[in-house]
């Protein structure tokens, strides 16, 4: 069985000089390929445009979300373009089959400069694409307190994550993952927030969880609830 096909009709009557026959030609061509290869076409366009419209709709976003208050002009393109690198590596995480592992998005997330002294445990865990982004800005944001005056500033400093799975009220799977720096010099907690811990406070309420921050002698840490 060759299964259903479209084919296109062109019929053509036949006509000579010396002849006053009525014969007529009919010509099938099976175009099920061609309309097949142009229904892919255009859904492929229309993918495009709808993902070209959601990465500027988040790049936008970025940009109003990352303050220029007590910034230099190249502190601010530093801190802006570092989170538009994360939002494009999540957006190319998820592009194959809509899920990432946690652990391959921390890793990504960290970068070069912090993989050689990540430290990381926990189950294997699916995020839905919908999480990607969120918790990879977490990440970048914990990272880059860490260059700047963590663990990751001095020769000897390491970040340690741990996760695990627990079940919670009506049976709600819920994400626990706590981020440690050590060896890393003393923080103490500012007399203000900042835009950093906005962003991670803020992306944490928007996936439903919290975020606390922990201020201690090895550096910054961080404790979060997430539901599945």
């Amino acid at each position: 069985m060759i299964g259903r096909r479209t084919f296109l009709v062109d019929a053509r009557r036949l006509i000579h000089p010396d002849d006053n026959s009525t014969n007529i030609l009919v010509l099938f061509e099976d175009v099920t390929e061609r309309q097949r290869h142009e229904i892919e076409q255009n859904f492929i366009i229309s993918e495009s445009r709808h993902r070209m419209k959601n990465l500027f709709a988040v790049v936008r976003a970025i940009a109003m979300q990352t303050g220029t208050e007590d910034r230099t002009a190249d502190e601010y393109r530093d801190a802006l373009l570092g989170r538009v690198e994360v939002a494009l590596r999540a957006q190319e995480l998820v592009a194959g089959n809509g899920t990432t592992d946690l652990a391959d998005l921390l890793k990504n997330s960290v970068g070069e400069i912090g993989t050689d002294r990540l430290l990381f445990e926990g189950p294997a865990v699916q995020l839905s694409s919908s999480k990607v982004l969120p918790i990879g800005m977490i990440i970048h944001e914990m990272t880059t307190n860490a260059t700047k005056y963590g663990a990751l500033s001095v020769p000897e400093g390491e970040i340690h994550v741990r996760w695990s799975l627990e079940t919670g009220p009506s049976d709600r799977t819920y994400l626990n993952w706590e981020w440690r720096e050590k060896n890393g010099p003393a923080v103490t907690a500012p007399t203000r927030k900042g835009y950093g811990t906005e962003l991670i406070e803020g992306s944490a309420a928007h996936l439903g969880g919290k975020a606390e921050l922990i201020y201690g002698a090895d550096g910054l840490g961080a404790t979060i609830k997430l539901p599945m």
